[in-house]
This record gives structure tokens, sequence and C-alpha cells, in this order.
């Protein structure tokens, strides 16, 4: 059985229009200019919560791999809005969501690298994960000040 399009390239090309932003059906790499965050976020963040347009930003980076990333699991087809909602019910979780993201999925590069034997590769990842711990601690910290 096929899939068919939940979101059509359509009505992906009809929001960005809408709004104001480049036709992210078009999208061949996870690329979010800021002001095109700003926009989403302005739009999808109906209760006004304090988040950081840059972590907003990167955010839908990570979330396009909904959308035309991985063809067999392509849920969003790049649908700027939905990958926006899905941003912000992760923020809702955690506003440090995506550095967390970033410390867990470096972990288990690390563990793959250290597995397959590659001592370079894993030297890389284990400096990578140093410094998005210390990137995450600086968040946690300043948000408890």
């Amino acid at each position: 059985m096929k899939l068919p399009d939940y979101i059509t390239k359509d009505e992906v090309k009809r929001v960005c229009k809408a709004l104001k932003i480049r036709d992210w059906a078009q999208l061949k790499q996870a690329n979010v200019q800021l002001h095109e965050a700003r926009k989403l976020l302005a739009f999808v963040n109906t209760s006004k919560m304090a988040i950081d347009p840059e972590q907003f930003r990167l955010g839908l980076e990570v979330e396009l791999e909904h959308g035309v990333r991985f063809k067999d699991a392509n849920v969003t087809n790049n649908h700027p809005v939905i990958t926006g909602m899905i941003v912000l019910a992760h923020m809702k979780e955690s506003l440090d969501y995506y550095k967390l993201l970033d410390v867990a999925e470096l972990e288990g590069d690390l563990m793959k690298a250290i597995a397959a034997g590659n001592a370079k590769k894993a030297k890389a990842y284990y400096l990578r994960l140093a410094q998005a711990k210390i990137t995450l601690a600086r968040a946690e910290v300043a948000r408890i000040k």
C-alpha cells in the first residue's frame, strides 16, 4: 500500500506564500533563515512563551526531518506551520529541548564510534559532546537565575 501525501506540496507552497517566506516544498537542506523562524514563531506561539528565536530556528532545522529529508518517513512535506508546531510542542516540554537533544544524539554518536573502534571519530564526538554539555549547563544556570 502506498501512503498518500497527507499534506500536499501545493498546501506547503500556499502557506509559505501567505507567511511571505521561501517555498519550503523546494528545500533540499534543512536550512531555516532567522527571519523565517521569527515569522513562524510569532504565528504558532499563541501563548506568547518566551522562546529564543535562534533556538526555535535550530528546532525547525531539526524537525524538518519529519518532512522530505527521509522520503519513507515524510509526515509534514516540510509544512512550515506543522513543523513549527512540532518545535513549539517540544519547547513546551523544555525550553532547552534542542540542547538536550544535541547532547543525547552526540552520546549516541560517541557510542557508535567507540563500538566501531574508531578512536579518531570517538575523540571528535567526545569533544563536541563536552561542549554541548557545557552549553546546556550554561542555559540551565541562566534559567535558574
